[in-house]
């Protein structure tokens, strides 16, 4: 068997990974102070973190929390209300704001997975872009106010009356 198609596809792929996530590699001081803000050597950090960094590593309490929650729910729960640590919270939201398009666009593509099954073949290219846009919007439509300014129709079926 010929290696050399192989070759050729790992190698645009390759390509294709570092053009794609080669931008990450200019952010690894952020991301390293995001995911391990008690493992950073201080002197090694930019001078606009060094003195969070220092009162962020000599508090125990924080330790503790770090090490017993999910790193998200570090951020939310401890970080952030504190308001304590503002130049650790303006980083942690750059770094998981760069990851929120992914997971839209992600949660767009398993929702028209669903919406193109076996079960819904007859779906024409407009019908899926309505039904994406309908279930990826988040506005919400006020279902009272529409049915208040319609008349209702009154049915001709007679009502019985109990003599």
């Amino acid at each position: 068997m010929d290696p050399t198609p192989f070759v050729e596809v790992i190698s645009q792929l390759r390509t294709e990974f570092k053009n794609r996530f080669g931008d990450f590699r200019a952010y690894k001081e952020e991301f390293r102070l995001f995911v391990a803000p008690f493992d950073i050597d201080v002197s090694e950090v930019p001078t606009w973190f060094q003195m969070e960094a220092i009162e962020l590593q000599c508090s125990e309490e924080l330790k503790a929390k770090f090490s017993s929650c999910s790193l998200f729910n570090f951020y939310k729960n401890v970080i952030v209300p504190s308001g304590q640590f503002p130049s650790l919270i303006d980083n942690a939201l750059q770094v998981v704001s760069m990851f929120g398009s992914t997971y839209r666009c992600e949660q767009l593509f398993s929702k028209m997975k669903f919406s193109k099954s076996q079960l819904r073949s007859q779906l024409t290219d407009n019908h899926l872009n309505d039904i994406l846009f309908l279930s990826s919007s988040v506005l919400k439509p006020d279902l009272d106010s529409l049915c208040s300014d319609r008349r209702h129709i009154v049915s001709n079926v007679p009502i019985k009356s109990k003599e």
